[in-house]
């Protein structure tokens, strides 16, 4: 037992000295230390490589695209064939990561049917400026779109060319017609489009991504 002098104040008590042989443990105690985090870190990465992978997978069908833009719009004799525009609603199926939503209004378009043609011609009915509902004046003859007051002729080129707000004419769209048959044999003629999303703004017409 170690005795200690008290005088005016608490002297630091004297400890005993350290042998020749004891070394300082602290080097091998944080080399060690090292070690075992590298090793911790490695498990890591290695278990959170699969697993970034199959959230990764897990999540793909989030972003996933429609596999197909044909889309069927009506029936041929539904479209008169006296050159008078039919707006038509476009109906497509969207889906997310787990869901199938069929039948979902995606946009619209006009069809034009002349006398004596078997294929009508489709524009989408979003402007080509801004992206508004396009509609059509059956007295003017004319398509306008009621944001900007943009007009277009019924072969949708500009009323007023480049004096006009949007920067193009109406987007036209490719459009096949499919023969089918019902169950009682009667044959049916069916009108098909490509359906193209177009950026607005822009004089060329750009597909959306």
């Amino acid at each position: 037992m170690h005795t200690f002098a008290i005088n005016a104040q608490m002297t630091t008590p004297t400890l005993p000295p350290t042998p020749a042989d004891q070394t300082d443990p602290a080097p091998k105690n944080r080399r060690s230390f090292f070690a075992a985090a590298a090793a911790v870190v490695a498990g890591g990465i290695a278990v959170l490589t699969p697993i970034g992978v199959g959230i990764a997978s897990f999540l793909t069908p989030l972003f996933r695209k429609s596999q197909s833009s044909e889309v069927r719009i009506a029936l041929l004799d539904q479209i008169p064939d006296d050159g008078t525009p039919r707006s038509f609603p476009v109906l497509a199926d969207r889906e997310d990561a787990w869901t199938r939503y069929p039948a979902q209004r995606v946009g619209a378009v006009y069809l034009i049917r002349k006398a004596g043609e078997d294929k009508p011609t489709a524009f989408t009915a979003k402007c080509p400026h801004a992206g508004c509902f396009i509609g059509y004046t059956p007295g003017a003859k004319v398509f306008q779109c009621p944001c900007h007051t943009s007009a277009f002729n019924l072969d949708g080129s500009r009323v007023n060319g480049d004096a006009e707000v949007a920067p193009r004419g109406m987007d036209e769209l490719p459009v096949e017609i499919r023969k089918v048959k019902t169950a009682d044999g009667q044959e049916l003629a069916e009108v098909w489009i490509e359906f193209i999303d177009f950026q607005t703004g822009h004089a060329e017409r750009v597909p959306t991504t």
